[in-house]
């Protein structure tokens, strides 16, 4: 299916020569007969930058799906804060606050207006004691400095894939290894104070933010030295 659509040679290649200028049509889409009318087209995606000689495959699919029902005017009131949830003097003032949001209400005649008031004070105490969860934060392994070299490798990537000379290359390639060196440094500044930060938890017999560091470390697949290793 990826030779039957009409698109320019540069759309078409998957792989990308040493040479900087051949093009292969390596990989190809298959599908059967019976369904070659749910493809709508097949190109290569130029644009995103991974960093190699291979480009991004894009396939469009008409593929009908079922239907989701989702229930209509649901009331999301987010997630509360935890730490003020476990802090005694918090919950003291949120059962004040209750209180005196109940106390102010009139009494209804029937039992669903009745709930009502109740939820509207319970979402109103607790948006104004205990109040939402902040948003998680983003990694320290991510920063200005990442972005704004991110950014101009990307740029220099996008004037070397429009006029492919030998002084666009050699500009590309010096951004992107300037950009894996930033990387690079940011990764190492994070893993050495996520280690100093291990080591005074298990100091201090925190074993709760103990192994929550840890988990962080095993989800960037990071591997910390041996020398570090707690006994």
């Amino acid at each position: 299916m990826s030779t039957q659509f009409q698109h320019k040679k540069i759309h078409k290649g998957i792989w990308l020569a040493p040479d900087q200028k051949t093009l292969n049509q390596i990989d190809h889409v298959m599908i059967s007969s019976e369904k070659k009318e749910l493809m709508k087209d097949v190109r290569t995606m130029r644009g995103p930058n991974i960093d190699s000689d291979y480009y991004f495959l894009k396939i469009t699919l008409n593929q009908k799906l079922p239907k989701i029902y989702i229930k209509k005017n649901r009331d999301w009131t987010g997630t509360c804060n935890k730490s003020n949830l476990k802090n005694p003097i918090k919950l003291l003032e949120y059962r004040k606050a209750l209180y005196s949001i109940l106390s102010k209400q009139t009494q209804q005649q029937g039992i669903e207006q009745e709930w009502e008031q109740i939820k509207k004070a319970i979402i109103e105490a607790a948006n104004e004691v205990i109040q939402k969860q902040d948003r998680k934060q983003r990694s320290k392994l991510w920063d200005q400095d990442c972005q704004l070299v991110i950014t101009r490798k990307n740029e220099a990537r996008r004037k070397w894939l429009q006029h492919k000379t030998r002084a666009s290359c050699k500009w590309y390639q010096k951004k992107r290894n300037e950009a894996n060196r930033m990387c690079a440094q940011k990764k190492k500044e994070w893993i050495n104070e996520t280690i100093r930060q291990i080591e005074e938890n298990y100091k201090k017999i925190e074993s709760r933010k103990f192994f929550s560091e840890i988990k962080k470390l095993k989800q960037q697949n990071t591997r910390l030295p041996s020398i570090y290793t707690c006994v």
